[in-house]
């Protein structure tokens, strides 16, 4: 066992679900337990060689079955550059097909993660093709980038569902909002938009104030929504906004890629280190 095995994984288990499909099972029925759902995501992005994305949705399949076999309420996310965007479209495709025909044969919610700019706009199309053929798809949108609100606004003209994030990639500025002030303001902008015209979307923050605000807009508009926090990250709020009577999902990432997404959330966002911190003592 490496020194990243050693040191590093211990701390990383409360942020991902171990390695192995088992352990993340194991974590969404604990999360089950607290009455928080899960959202399960096999680590993995930017997959070139057409055997190894054929692996990750296989992977995906079995995954979706161990979640209908166990009870639990979740579902998966997945990246389309793990199942091939970028390097074999038609493949990835066909490989999006199967995990989505597999979620509408197990009555199972599907998302697909926003990876970085490079892909956001061929995301886009694909879910929106996608959820022609299988309507209970979403797509998440992050609120830091320029084009969200018209992203948003297009996704929803289709009938599309939405998770709303702040957005973890390092992007330039002429894609981003550069202050977490301008991201803040416009993560609370499309949550208005949300609550006028969404159904079934997720907010995906840790951010007190907008947690906040979401509760406002649900008390002038009921509509069907869930919160989605990170594994390990603010514990004590979940539960709070469970005893609340707000449904709350937790995302479960898993698999032998835990370091470069660990690494990722931390030195992209350093404020992440501090949450993550903070839910250990």
């Amino acid at each position: 066992m490496g020194l990243k095995e050693t040191v590093v994984l211990p701390l990383a288990k409360r942020w991902i679900s171990g390695v192995t499909l088992d352990s993340a099972i194991d974590d969404a029925k604990k999360a089950n337990s607290k009455g928080i759902g899960v959202v399960v995501n096999f680590l993995g992005e930017e997959i070139k060689d057409p055997s190894e994305a054929d692996a990750h949705a296989a992977q995906y399949l079995r995954l979706q079955q161990a979640i209908s076999d166990n009870g639990i309420s979740g579902f998966v996310s997945v990246k389309l550059t793990q199942l091939g965007l970028g390097a074999d479209e038609t493949g990835m495709e066909a490989r999006l097909e199967k995990v989505a025909t597999n979620a509408d044969r197990l009555n199972q919610l599907l998302w697909i993660d926003m990876e970085g700019s490079n892909f956001t706009e061929e995301t886009i199309k694909v879910y929106l093709a996608t959820r022609e053929k299988h309507p209970r798809t979403g797509v998440a949108l992050q609120a830091y980038a320029r084009r969200s609100e018209s992203d948003l606004k297009r996704i929803l003209d289709a009938g599309g569902t939405v998770r709303l994030v702040k957005g973890a990639y390092r992007e330039s500025s002429d894609f981003v909002f550069p202050t977490r002030k301008e991201v803040r303001e416009n993560y609370a902008k499309l949550l208005g938009i949300l609550f006028e015209r969404g159904e079934g979307f997720a907010i995906g923050t840790h951010d007190s104030a907008l947690i906040d605000e979401a509760k406002e807009l649900a008390g002038q508009r009921h509509v069907d929504f869930h919160f989605e926090l990170l594994k390990g990250i603010r514990d004590e709020l979940k539960e709070e906004l469970v005893k609340s009577g707000y449904k709350v999902s937790e995302y479960l990432p898993y698999g032998d890629r835990w370091y470069a997404y660990s690494k990722r959330r931390i030195t992209e966002h350093p404020s992440n280190i501090w949450l993550l911190l903070r839910s250990l003592v």
